[in-house]
């Protein structure tokens, strides 16, 4: 609008808020314009017009990005602060006119928005105005509006509003994004040793008009990340190609794996139960002073779990690769996979020799398939298609999930049983929690985090409980409060060696009348523990605990009806750790896990790593409607981790603490004092020679004894045979589907959105 168009009264306001350059800072001047203007309105037009075109221009150069600048550095060092503080400088009778509309002395004192934020903003909108190239402004908020999964409709009205780029453009900038990513992860495997993830990712395409060669249907395909390999002995993400070259990989000479070991190596050594031991009662202390309330004053000298193979702290540098219309579920579908990433990241048979071995992480499935390719193809010399460089490893995320589901089947009970002690069914019905389907018996495999969560509760009931019951005096909040460090390792160690022993269960087998209740409850007391472990030993990231509990689950996996596949797994993954060099097998080891934070205690899985980015690709990022298509996943996926990091930026710019809240575990003290009560009104934990309800009551298994008695069965073990074969599919229903309830993320994802856009999923269903 031109300025002889403002009214008068908005023209003086205008003038008020001129800054008068040096040059014309007289006294009295501005008292002379004013008067000029009064007499003459229009005089001061011309003057205000090149005093705005010049500051306009000013703008839009602030707001144009100098030719070369990719995307991933505009959205790096985007600040709309220091774009404020520019603004100011460079063009202050703009801001000074912005401020003076703005002031309104009638307004109440309170909350007020930020001034230089909207200010920011107006001057953004108003410099796309004068050039299409003066959009950094509406790039970085149209990276934003695609990270947050925004429609195409919702970008065009901001759009036209100026306040982001249409979505033609928007979509221009994407691609550039793109290949910025990809050249960005083929020159860090250029440049380095780097290590592999896939996984499975299934996306519902629907169609709106039917027809026969065009229905609602299911495709299936695969999502994977490259990770910089980390140097466990420089301390160093810079892994130098050739560390690990390919001749440190022992040769594959026979369909069935065939190696040398020890039995130490593979099964559970003097050292390693007794450092599981020092472990779990370590985690019996953290657990009662965590639900003990008179033990606060110990807290401070609690000392950290003992250690014993600790990966260093270090931030995890990911790169995501392009989604493939490709499946694994068949020998061909992972050579086809495994050449296509390869192809990806612009590796031939020459590079892989050069870089030297490359871990390939994965899930059951994965680590099946690659190994019956590198059986199939073992003769073959060429390095991409006889798999030479891959070092495999099974998902330690999926086998974490199956050792839950090993703790929870056992130890359900009968469903609907109404007596105390029966099993984790009783436990969870007494709770009020929801339903849960579990037991060997059923046809579907227990969800993982409702589970995960009540073995949480129930063993935090027990410890408490197991307390009461041996510090001596009859209440245990006065023991707590005058409790002595000497006091509280004591009673942690009675709790330990009557209740949550194999030793504790033996002897209370002696007795001449059993009591199946307590006896059923030492039993889950020993193998709840154990998972509880290995949780938070992934957690602090000490790899070495991850083994024990892995070498102590192999064997509790052997008994019947369990879950052999993964006893196979494991026992073939240590037989295969055993043959390799020491060097090689610290690599595989210290790379298992990764730090997406740098922080202590916030190391994940990598196989969970994957599963979230399936999570991303699936539910956030993928296209609508006619646009849904695998050359869309192909391409967003690569910037999966930039737009994320785009979110960020634009919350941190406009001063949103936080795009929702960060994944915690609920306070459950309530539930778990509810629980030591019926423990302790029902002496679930103490031996009682004719109790009632052991008629109703079936022993359980110690799957410790019962595994180690399949140990010697060689084809049970490693071997393809019908019988066995045909026993792991009937028993073992391990084809669970992780939900997006699994995938909660905690304080190891340097991500706080999961669970406000979990609430928007559930609010659009």
């Amino acid at each position: 609008m031109p300025l002889s168009m403002l009214s008068l009264s908005l023209r003086v306001a205008i003038l008020r808020s001129v800054q008068p350059y040096p040059e014309h800072s007289k006294a009295g001047g501005r008292k002379f314009v004013t008067k000029i203007l009064e007499n003459d309105p229009n005089a001061i037009t011309p003057v205000l017009e090149t005093l705005f075109a010049r500051e306009g221009k000013i703008i839009q150069e602030l707001l144009t990005r100098k030719k070369g600048t990719t995307v991933s550095e505009l959205l790096e060092n985007f600040s709309l602060n220091n774009l404020a503080s520019e603004l100011q400088n460079k063009a202050p009778n703009i801001w000074k006119a912005l401020t003076v509309l703005s002031e309104n002395p009638t307004r109440k004192k309170g909350v007020h928005r930020n001034q230089s934020l909207v200010f920011a903003t107006i001057c953004a909108m108003v410099s796309i105005l004068r050039s299409q190239k003066a959009n950094n402004f509406q790039a970085v908020i149209s990276m934003f509006l695609i990270g947050c999964g925004s429609a195409k409709r919702e970008m065009e009205v901001l759009a036209h509003a100026g306040l982001c780029l249409s979505y033609t453009a928007t979509m221009k900038h994407l691609r550039a994004l793109s290949a910025e990513a990809t050249a960005k992860y083929r020159a860090v495997i250029r440049s380095c040793m780097c290590s592999i993830v896939w996984d499975n990712l299934n996306i519902a395409f629907r169609v709106g008009e039917q027809r026969l060669n065009s229905g609602n249907h299911f495709d299936n395909g695969t999502t994977a990340t490259l990770l910089k390999l980390w140097d466990p002995y420089l301390r160093s993400m810079f892994t130098a190609h050739g560390t690990l070259p390919l001749t440190m990989k022992p040769p594959r000479t026979s369909a069935n794996p065939r190696f040398e070991f020890s039995d130490d190596q593979i099964l559970p050594s003097p050292q390693n139960i007794t450092e599981l031991t020092d472990c779990c009662i370590w985690q019996l202390k953290r657990i009662a002073l965590e639900n003990i309330g008179g033990l606060e004053h110990l807290k401070k000298a609690f000392e950290a779990c003992p250690e014993v193979d600790q990966i260093h702290v270090h931030v995890t540098e990911q790169f995501s690769l392009p989604a493939m219309h490709e499946e694994e579920s068949s020998i061909e579908g992972t050579i086809r996979i495994y050449v296509m990433i390869l192809r990806h990241l612009g590796v031939t048979n020459a590079d892989l020799e050069k870089h030297g071995l490359l871990f390939n992480d994965g899930d059951l499935l994965t680590d099946n398939l690659v190994d019956k390719v590198e059986a199939a193809r073992r003769n073959s010399e060429q390095p991409i298609e006889g798999m030479k460089a891959a070092i495999r490893r099974f998902g330690i995320f999926h086998a974490k999930m199956a050792g839950c589901r090993l703790v929870i089947n056992e130890h359900w009970g009968k469903p609907n049983s109404k007596h105390p002690g029966s099993g984790l069914w009783w436990e969870n019905n007494y709770l009020n929690q929801k339903n849960i389907v579990a037991g060997w018996q059923s046809s579907k495999a227990a969800p993982w985090k409702p589970s995960h969560e009540l073995l949480q509760i129930s063993l935090a009931a027990h410890v408490v409980d197991g307390f009461r019951l041996f510090c001596g005096q009859d209440d245990l909040d006065q023991w707590a409060q005058r409790a002595t460090k000497e006091d509280f390792n004591r009673v942690t160690e009675e709790v330990y060696n009557n209740l949550f022993s194999t030793h504790a269960y033996h002897k209370l087998r002696k007795r001449p009348h059993r009591d199946t209740t307590f006896e059923n409850a030492i039993l889950y007391n020993r193998d709840a523990l154990i998972y509880i472990e290995i949780v938070h030993a992934i957690k602090a990231g000490d790899i070495g605990r991850v083994v024990n509990v892995f070498k102590v689950w192999m064997v509790m996996m052997r008994s019947k009806k369990t879950m052999p596949k993964y006893a196979d797994a494991i026992f073939e993954t240590l037989g295969r750790l055993a043959t390799y060099p020491e060097k090689l097998r610290k690599f595989f080891l210290h790379n298992w896990l990764v730090n997406l934070t740098g922080k202590p205690n916030s190391f994940k899985e990598i196989d969970l790593l994957q599963e979230h980015q399936n999570f991303w690709a699936k539910v956030i990022y993928n296209a609508k409607g006619s646009n849904r298509s695998w050359d869309w996943l192909s391409m967003i996926t690569v910037c999966i981790y930039e737009l994320r990091n785009a979110m960020r930026t634009v919350q941190k710019n406009f001063e949103i603490s936080s795009f929702g809240t960060q994944h915690t575990i609920p306070d459950m003290t309530k539930e778990v004092m509810y629980l030591v009560q019926a423990l302790k009104d029902n002496r679930i934990q103490s031996y009682v020679e004719n109790r009632e309800t052991n008629q109703y009551i079936d022993p359980k298994r110690d799957l410790l004894e019962d595994g180690s008695k399949n140990l010697g069965q060689v084809e049970a073990t490693v071997g393809d045979s019908a019988e066995a074969q045909e026993e792991s599919e009937a028993t073992e229903r391990d084809d669970y589907e992780i939900t997006l309830e699994d995938l909660a993320v905690d304080n190891e994802e340097p991500y706080g959105d999961f669970d406000n856009i979990m609430s928007f999923i559930d609010a659009m269903d």
